[in-house]
């Protein structure tokens, strides 16, 4: 065919410019630390000047081949002499031998001085690397951070088993022990798992582990410092949080060091999130993720923007065919106006998106204020550019793969020019409606359904304009009543409007909604978790929970995510009230309950089957123990054991409660118990006497549980009386 005949001929020009694009790439990032130093578009922008910068050398360095002129002439007269035809094969291949030499010439010192002169002003021009430090240091000072799920319990342990529970803080309120708490939460969520050899849980993906991984790689110098500076404000926080009066200079020391190691590690994690991300929504979103405290804007992704021309075409496609009045048309015609036109509307919803995001971006919290018409009117500029591409681009591709000639695809072109009003249109209209309506409060049907109604009938009024600027004579060609062609392109325009208004209205607004509600709960972090006004002891434990994946303020605020590994069936033994060389074992079982939001236990296989327990667990924030607290009727019973760091390490504590030795008699005891994961059997339950299967090793473990694990403290002794002298 004649456009692949055009392609083979001219491949060597494309060929060419292709390869010089890729040195161009390869040159501008080096180092491999420059695409992290920036946005993707910054960086693209960069590449492109610079790429813009070496075809004037190209073109020079070709014609040079060619002619023999500035400095080549040695060559062309040397083929001469060998081969008369030898002029004409060199301007054959010019193009890609003048690459080859560009690469070359870039060895020798001067060239080599030269490029780097060309590449530094375009690196400059891409602000890089002010781009990644203009976010690490937004990152560093200006940016609340809490880290979430496993990391909030990693940071909880080690700063209080290493320092204590002073210098633990996650109330974002500028203190010493939050400052230190978020310094140490950045360090264990970015640079921590390195020392492990293991990818964090936000990396995700394959795509987020390798740039995880490449990160690292370029950025070893920093993370070692980051790692000295860490084991610095470990040792300055135990010496400062561990002394009853700290002197300045220790607290002066703790502060360099929080510094020190927060703007280490959100260097790299700036330079993390722009190398993954390519848009600003992105960026927003994986650091949100990363648990800091940003709230993306409402987005509009790219399946639902593909979903859009998708339904665009394909209703496009059903009105050709089987609208009332349309005349038969030749499918592939029909699929090319089809696509042209839904690719034209995904454009202009892309631009209304856009414009939208930055008005509600800049308005929030304020009045709304003046639409932002101007920056509409661009955006539709800017799409009514991108069709004109479109409908000249696609039929003349489709008219050369068939042998014609590209005059008549322009002829249909003009006819047809005023069809680039409706994406128009359709970008000022859904640029006005998701401006004001994206971000209302009422629920998202409504929202869809206004959105719908307005943009449906701008496009009404977009349709009749472009079917009276066509004339009869265009429409002729679709319809077999032109007369009344005019309604129906209004129509099937309108329900084009109406479809896409009420999909993007939709999601624009959900999108919304939840950042709203991110964005609340960043800014207060008791918002975190549901909270109870002024509860009462007993309201307090009975609380219900209004999530189904967080418990409550009252229950220690604990996402499941966090206490899934806690979930299963253990041996819970302890020694018997009524005779403590007894020891009485059963098994208490642990599973999250969705209507309780909270983890829960049960007691199962008692030998003394009428005291069975059930209650809900607590974990208190900042501290390495777990509660389990029955209360039944205003009786109460408490379990308080050791929170295991590994699956195989046993649960070790106190349990107290009411013992009732006989009759309406009852005591408060307390004695050791312990809970032990039920791994492939389950030991002998019961009660347990001496001699009797493991008995020892369980009089072993409750051995431990005291002073390590419990403390029973006695009456003091009576005083020593001295004698006088």
């Amino acid at each position: 065919m004649d456009i692949i005949r055009e392609i083979v001929t001219h491949s060597q020009w494309i060929i060419a410019l292709l390869a010089l694009f890729v040195v161009a790439w390869a040159r501008f990032n080096s180092p491999p630390t420059n695409r992290s130093g920036t946005t993707f578009a910054m960086f693209f922008w960069g590449v492109i000047f610079y790429y813009a910068l070496m075809v004037p050398l190209w073109l020079v360095v070709m014609i040079g081949l060619v002619q023999g002129s500035i400095g080549f002439d040695f060559i062309v007269d040397k083929l001469k002499q060998v081969d008369p035809k030898a002029q004409a094969q060199l301007a054959q291949y010019a193009p890609i031998v003048a690459v080859l030499i560009i690469v070359v010439a870039s060895q020798f010192r001067q060239v080599a001085r030269i490029d780097r002169a060309a590449r530094a002003f375009c690196v400059r021009l891409a602000a890089i690397p002010r781009g990644a430090d203009r976010l690490a240091f937004e990152l560093a000072q200006t940016t609340g951070f809490t880290p979430q799920g496993e990391a909030r319990i990693k940071v909880t342990r080690i700063i209080s088993e290493n320092i204590g529970p002073k210098a633990l803080s996650f109330s974002r309120d500028g203190t010493l022990p939050d400052r230190f708490t978020r310094a140490v939460g950045l360090y264990n969520l970015f640079v921590g798992p390195r020392q492990n050899a293991t990818v964090p849980d936000f990396a995700g993906n394959g795509y987020g582990r390798s740039a995880y991984a490449e990160i690292m790689q370029m950025g070893d110098a920093v993370a070692a410092r980051a790692d000295a500076r860490y084991e610095e404000l470990m040792h300055a926080g135990l010496a400062f949080f561990t002394s009853s009066l700290p002197a300045p200079e220790l607290k002066e020391a703790l502060n360099r060091n929080i510094a020190e190691v927060t703007n280490l590690t959100c260097s790299l994690v700036a330079r993390y999130v722009l190398f993954c991300e390519r848009t600003h929504s992105g960026r927003l979103q994986r650091l949100a993720k990363m648990g800091f405290a940003y709230s993306p804007g409402p987005t509009f992704g790219l399946d639902q923007w593909a979903t859009t021309i998708f339904l665009v075409v394909a209703w496009s496609v059903a009105t050709m065919l089987f609208m009332p009045g349309a005349r038969p048309l030749d499918v592939g015609k029909v699929l090319t106006i089809a696509i042209t036109f839904g690719i034209s509307i995904g454009f202009a919803v892309l631009g209304a998106i856009v414009v939208a995001q930055r008005f509600i971006s800049r308005k929030e919290g304020a009045s709304p204020g003046y639409p932002p018409i101007a920056e509409l009117v661009v955006a539709g500029l800017i799409v009514v550019g991108l069709s004109i591409a479109l409908r000249v681009g696609i039929p003349l591709v489709s008219a050369l793969m068939h042998g014609e000639g590209y005059q008549n695809v322009l002829k249909q072109f003009l006819e047809r020019i005023y069809g680039v009003i409706t994406p128009f249109v359709c970008t000022v209209s859904l640029g006005l409606i998701c401006s004001y309506l994206g971000s209302s409060r009422g629920s998202w049907y409504r929202v869809a359904a206004l959105g719908a109604l307005g943009n449906g009938a701008a496009l009404t009024c977009a349709g009749w304009l472009v079917a009276h600027l066509i004339g009869r004579q265009v429409l002729a060609q679709f319809y077999v009543e032109p007369e009344y062609a005019v309604q129906l392109v209004a129509l099937s325009t309108g329900l084009t409007g109406f479809i896409v208004g009420g999909m993007v209205l939709a999601v624009f607004n959900e999108s919304e909604r939840i950042r709203k509600v991110t964005a609340e709960r960043a800014s207060d972090p008791r918002k975190d978790c549901p909270v109870h006004e002024a509860p009462s002891i007993a309201g307090g434990l009975e609380s219900r929970m209004s999530s189904g994946s967080d418990a409550a303020r009252d229950l220690g605020c604990y996402a499941r995510a966090g206490v899934e590994a806690l979930e299963g069936d253990y041996i819970c033994f302890r020694p018997a009230f009524s005779k403590a060389e007894i020891i009485s074992a059963y098994l208490i079982g642990v599973h999250w309950d969705e209507t309780e939001s909270c983890l829960m236990f049960e007691e199962r296989e008692r030998v003394d089957a009428g005291h069975t327990q059930r209650g809900r667990i607590y974990i208190p924030e900042g501290r390495p123990f777990l509660n389990f607290v029955t209360l039944e009727m205003g009786a109460i019973r408490l379990i308080m054991v050791s929170r295991p760091e590994k699956s195989s390490e046993p649960a070790r504590g106190l349990i107290t409660t009411l013992s009732n030795p006989g009759g309406a008699q009852f005591t408060p005891a307390s004695a050791p118990i312990v809970l032990r994961r039920v791994v492939d059997h389950i030991p002998r339950l019961g009660f347990i006497r001496p001699g009797s299967p493991d008995y020892e090793s369980y009089r072993q473990e409750l051995e431990m549980v005291v002073p390590a694990f419990g403390v029973f403290a006695p009456a003091p002794h009576p005083a020593r009386r001295v004698p006088a002298e």
